[in-house]
């Protein structure tokens, strides 16, 4: 470590008391005291990054990069949001099942905005960047084993493999209620039996509408714009079952956004417990439609859930880094599998309110 010192500062004695300490901070105030490290960086290895989820019953769709070495830094005209799409318009990504070849996906080439860069000084939108995954046309498979295979000219193959969780089984049955009492939602999860299953619960709702309100001049217009009807947004519940709390994701004061858990405690039987949505949202939004959506998630897809979720990092600039589970073998990433069971549930009937 190298420290700067700083020479000719004066000598004050004791007997000039708090004078003695103001002109200290006079004297010192020109020197620099940030430490300066000599750290030897290990040697980088460039490779690619693959990354994806593969979901039961969808196609396959993976994302191919190239790394960059964190130790050089980058130009952020060439800004890719952590790794560069220079390799993966050319690379060749192939599906395996069991070991056996089942296709070669075909890219679908796209463009992202890069919003943590300035907007363009012509057009004033954020800049764009090639993306884009590579699709399949196979439907994937719940309890196959896949392997996602990425090859590019000039860096080493990387491949990842993945078990498809089984599906479990989800009824959610709505209670009845009181006038202007919460919904009650009470969810039976069917465990397929076997250690090791693992489960992400949400409650989704349906968006339909958005109202704005503009105002020029002191007059003001209310504007009403329809969403896609089939536009879903995650929405935050509460429940007293002890499993889901102490597994939950807690947003602050605003109930549960996701929680993942183990099946030990119901392994190869049924679960059931009630749910409510939040009383934070609007009584128009409780009151619509409805989504329980349960994902069963491969290990990965469960470890990083759990470490993001209760790692305490956050927004806290002094956390220590996060590290986060890889299974790409000869590069970076992941790839990771789940199942998802859903139950909707129709707008809350009128004259409840």
């Amino acid at each position: 470590m190298r420290a700067t010192s700083c020479a000719g500062s004066p000598r004050l004695g004791a007997e000039a008391g708090g004078v003695a300490l103001l002109f200290a901070l006079f004297a010192v105030a020109g020197c620099d005291f940030t430490p300066a490290l000599d750290i030897e960086t290990p040697p980088y290895e460039a490779g690619l990054v693959v990354r994806s989820v593969l979901v039961a019953d969808s196609v396959a769709l993976v994302r191919v990069g190239e790394s960059w070495d964190p130790y050089e830094g980058r130009d952020l005209r060439n800004y890719q949001y952590g790794s560069s799409q220079q390799a993966s318009g050319d690379a060749v990504v192939t599906l395996f099942r069991d070991g056996q070849f089942v296709e070669r996906l075909a890219l679908r080439p796209d463009s992202c905005e890069a919003y943590g860069l300035p907007p363009d000084p012509e057009t004033g939108f954020a800049p764009t960047f090639p993306c884009g995954p590579y699709a399949g046309t196979v439907p994937i498979e719940a309890g196959a084993t896949y392997t996602i295979r990425a090859e590019a000219e000039g860096l080493p193959p990387a491949e990842g493999t993945v078990t498809v969780p089984r599906r479990p089984t989800l009824a959610v049955v709505e209670e009845p209620t009181a006038p202007n009492a919460d919904r009650r939602l009470r969810v039976t999860i069917g465990d397929p039996g076997g250690p090791g299953d693992l489960y992400g619960l949400s409650l989704l709702r349906s968006t339909v509408s958005t109202r704005s309100t503009t105002c020029v001049n002191g007059v003001c217009t209310d504007s009403t714009y329809v969403i896609r009807r089939d536009s879903r947004a995650l929405t935050s519940f509460d429940t007293s079952d002890p499993v889901v709390l102490a597994a939950a994701r807690e947003v602050a004061n605003s109930g549960i956004s996701i929680a993942t858990f183990p099946d030990e405690t119901f392994d190869g039987r049924s679960k059931s417990f009630v749910i409510t949505p939040s009383s934070n949202y609007a009584q128009e939004d409780t009151d619509g439609a409805l989504v329980v959506q349960l994902a069963a998630l491969s290990g990965d897809v469960y470890d990083i859930y759990q470490i993001v979720s209760f790692s305490g990092g956050g927004d806290n600039p002094f956390a220590e880094p996060i590290n986060l589970p890889s299974n790409v073998e000869g590069g970076y990433g992941l790839v990771g599998a789940l199942a998802l069971a859903e139950v909707a549930l129709p707008p809350r009937a009128a004259g409840r309110e």
